[in-house]
């Protein structure tokens, strides 16, 4: 760790971090269903001395530690803890032992960053000048079951002044630090779209609504929408990744059921894209077919300039080489619900920034839910040592 500032008493605390996301990594559970996951966060910070607060029906939590100091400000720190529905390919002694399921986005290390950093201010909880709350947020991965949304209508955000999250990235160097000032992320949306036709025998086609012809004119449509109606210099995204229809060869088809994303940079160019669904809906019924369009998502997130600055110079004092601080990078194109609980808070104070995870020399270097998906543990120490001088130094 020569290349980094650590606590030496933090220091002494890398076993018991690497331990926390060994004994996670070992129990990924699916988004919503994180029962033994959070029943061991909770466990490690409620022995650590803060106060827990629970929610009927779910899995997430609150955990705050309070300062001595009254009308003091609140600072919140966002953990996700769900896994994806994915085999753990990964081989060595903390592999997954649940079959089917693996924390392939590392967000097992998101929770050992917090547990760690959460255990070392609760030992210096007399320093501390600003009330403290971490956020373990369940259902993080999917979109059509409540996570950020429903945490902050639990009440996740009252009484929070700040707001803050990271996410690990295995393609970056372990300690690099990446953050935005503005856009960190996409406007991400998860689209669903049944059409219903009519059956008929393929020889007599004109008796029928050929539902899976109507399927692709939808697809062709929604990319001359993306070519022609959208900005040229703003980013927009349009996929379908499902396209299912018909029952038998010799047919017309009476339904297909079409499923994809859209992602945008900017709010204009992201309702452009969801309105366009409206549009060839209205097109589909002139037509004959019945259709049915859903969709859930996530708002982009937007870093608060106050925050990003209170972030790099948190990370400037762990970093030593300056290569290792990117500023006004490229936004991810992915989504993040961490969004909602920005959008939430006090004039929006929020921001998240990406921590990397890799170790080239180690071959370390992979991206986000591919697998096997390592990370490496000495990432802990220095998330770790962001989040705590993010929080000893906040006011001053």
């Amino acid at each position: 760790m020569q290349d980094f500032v650590i606590d030496s008493k933090l220091l002494a605390m890398q076993e018991l971090g690497e331990s926390f996301r060994h004994s996670l990594h070992k129990i990924p559970e699916v988004s919503g269903a994180e029962f033994k996951t959070s029943a061991f966060c909770q466990d490690v910070l409620k022995k650590a001395g803060f106060t827990i607060t629970t929610f009927e029906g779910y899995t997430g939590f609150l955990a705050d530690l309070d300062s001595q100091s009254e009308n003091t400000p609140r600072i919140a720190i966002r953990a996700d803890m769900d896994a994806l529905e994915m085999s753990d390919l990964t081989q060595n002694e903390h592999t997954s032992t649940h079959k089917g399921l693996a924390h392939n986005c590392g967000h097992d290390l998101h929770m050992a960053i917090a547990l760690l950093s959460g255990c070392f201010i609760a030992k210096h909880k007399e320093k501390l000048p600003c009330n403290v709350r971490f956020i373990f947020q369940m259902a993080e991965e999917k979109a059509h079951i409540p996570g950020a949304n429903k945490m902050v209508e639990l009440g996740c955000m009252e009484g929070v002044d700040e707001v803050y999250a990271l996410h690990n990235d295995a393609s970056l160097e372990y300690g690099s630090v990446k953050i935005n000032n503005g856009i960190m992320s996409s406007f991400g949306t998860i689209w669903s779209l049944s059409i219903q036709g009519k059956a008929a025998h393929s020889s007599t086609p004109q008796k029928g609504l050929d539902a899976i012809r109507e399927g692709a004119r939808i697809l062709a449509d929604m990319d001359y929408i993306v070519a022609k109606k959208t900005d040229p210099f703003s980013v927009a995204v349009f996929s379908c990744g499902m396209f299912q229809g018909g029952s038998i060869p010799n047919g017309v088809a009476e339904s297909a059921l079409l499923k994809g994303t859209i992602r945008a940079m900017d709010s204009k160019t992201d309702e452009i894209l969801k309105n366009a669904f409206k549009e060839i809906e209205e097109q589909s019924a002139l037509r004959g077919f019945k259709t049915k369009f859903s969709y859930d998502g996530y708002l982009a997130i937007f870093n608060h300039t106050k925050c990003v600055k209170r972030l790099v110079e948190s990370a400037q004092k762990v970093l030593k080489k300056d290569e290792m601080l990117i500023q006004e990078c490229e936004p991810m194109s992915a989504s993040e619900d961490f969004s909602e609980m920005i959008n939430a808070c006090k004039d929006k104070k929020g921001a998240m920034y990406f921590l990397g995870s890799g170790n080239k020399a180690k071959g370390i270097c992979n991206y986000l839910h591919s697998n096997p998906y390592y990370v490496e543990d000495k990432a802990i120490l220095v998330g770790a040592q962001i989040w705590i001088n993010l929080i000893l130094s906040f006011g001053k």
